[in-house]
């Protein structure tokens, strides 16, 4: 049967996501760890966490959250995670389970179903081909899961794909063009540096012409906190960021993301910016690096060229409700 979360199912939970879990690539989990990102994360919800049981046990679960406070979550509600045991993973479980979720959205108002990066629940996963290595985040359901298929034959499209990039930073070197790209950009006026509130002004407008609510919300409170951010500027005018640049626990280089403002798009800021984030990543001691971009984005060349790799693709999933 279909029924509710319970606390009491906690550690059959955790019991799936180390052992299906990890079979369809996501990171091992600890209890603290898997209730930190999970089951006591702010936005989990016995309201949106059904579990399959059958004969008592717990074989399957999926897992949701929606919110006013989270991007388009007055609209959509957000699948976080569907597991099913090896033995419960079928077609139809499948159908329960996200129809399960699927009218918990409906009652709360919600006019679509999604599985994109909004979703504040980040679970990390494991990047194929490396010594264990993981990223943070999936921004939406990876091509070779059956999942994947299963949820287009339930009335779910692909908004678009997003492919995921990895680097090992003890590979990387910055080529030796890079330099003379950066003086031909300084005769410009243009150049990379680390935010200084004192001699950097427009950070937060620049920003905003950015249009990205995730980085409206970090970019500017980064450089107010003092941390490590490269902004692209036009003389002492921002321009564009990356950053904030730290490794993670895990050893990866956190990634924001990257951007110019439209104004200032065609003198090479994209590319300088990436470059200088990459050298400090590994200044910093971050182990590697991975990103994810659209199938269709033009950056994935600037990243190609770095020496990155396409590790993994994910179908962005939408269904209207």
């Amino acid at each position: 049967m279909i029924r509710s979360y319970t606390p009491a199912d906690e550690s059959a939970m955790l019991s799936l996501w180390n052992t299906a879990g990890t079979a369809m690539g996501y990171a091992p989990l600890t209890l603290e760890d898997f209730r930190r990102l999970l089951t006591r994360h702010p936005n989990f919800s016995p309201d949106y966490t059904f579990v399959l049981e059958e004969k008592g046990a717990v074989c399957g679960f999926v897992n949701g959250c929606t919110g006013d406070e989270i991007p388009k979550g007055n609209v959509r509600g957000y699948v976080s995670c569907l597991i099913l045991s090896k033995e419960a993973d079928s077609e139809e479980n499948t159908r329960l389970l996200l129809s399960a979720l699927e009218d918990a959205f409906r009652k709360a108002g919600r006019i679509y179903s999604a599985v994109t990066f909004f979703n504040p629940m980040r679970l990390p996963w494991i990047i194929p081909g490396t010594p264990g290595h993981q990223h943070n985040n999936a921004p939406g359901i990876a091509l070779d899961l059956p999942l994947h298929d299963r949820m287009l034959s339930l009335g779910y499209r692909e908004s678009t794909r997003e492919c995921a990039m990895y680097l090992n930073l003890a590979d990387y070197e910055t080529p030796a063009w890079v330099a003379e790209k950066a003086e031909k950009m300084a005769r410009e006026g243009y150049h990379v540096a680390r935010y200084d509130a004192s001699r950097h002004v427009g950070l937060e407008q620049m920003v905003a012409a950015l249009d990205n609510s995730m980085w409206s919300a970090e970019i500017p409170a980064a450089g107010k906190a003092g941390m490590d951010l490269l902004v692209g500027l036009k003389d002492n005018i921002c321009a564009g960021f990356t950053g904030p640049v730290y490794p993670e626990q895990t050893g990866r280089g956190y990634f924001a993301g990257l951007g110019v403002a439209p104004q200032y798009e065609g003198h090479g800021l994209g590319t300088l910016l990436f470059y200088r984030l990459l050298e400090r990543e590994k200044q910093v001691g971050a182990q590697y690096m991975s990103l994810f971009t659209g199938e269709d984005n033009h950056a994935r060349f600037i990243y190609l060229g770095a020496g990155f790799r396409i590790v993994r693709t994910f179908g962005v999933m939408l269904k209207e409700l």
